[in-house]
């Protein structure tokens, strides 16, 4: 049930995930969800990257939304916009180039 729409060298190999558009992303989590950008991963489980360049949303449910090298490694991390930014806590949220953290 994985779906790739558009795009080159995309890949979704998790169960339910999908890429559209962009280039060489790869969605590996369960239902994780990639919509263009390039390079990016989602391998947690309903994780999701949305533009952007070499995004990694590694933790289930976080968020990769453009940028550049940004990382949400956390359970239910986000990241948005600027570069190289690491939202490795759960529930921490990084924006641009303030890092706020969620510890509820």
């Amino acid at each position: 049930y994985s779906s790739v729409s558009g795009g080159t060298g995309n890949l979704a190999s998790g169960e339910t995930s999908s890429v559209s558009g962009g280039e060489t992303n790869e969605a590996k989590g369960t239902s994780a969800s990639i919509s263009g950008g390039g390079s990016g991963l989602a391998s947690g489980d309903r994780s999701s990257i949305a533009g952007g360049g070499s995004l990694q949303a590694l933790g289930k449910g976080s968020v990769a939304l453009g940028g550049e090298r940004n990382i949400a490694g956390g359970d239910y991390a986000v990241v948005v916009g600027s570069l190289s930014k690491t939202a490795s806590v759960d529930f921490s949220t990084v924006i641009g180039g303030n890092t706020i953290e969620d510890s509820a």
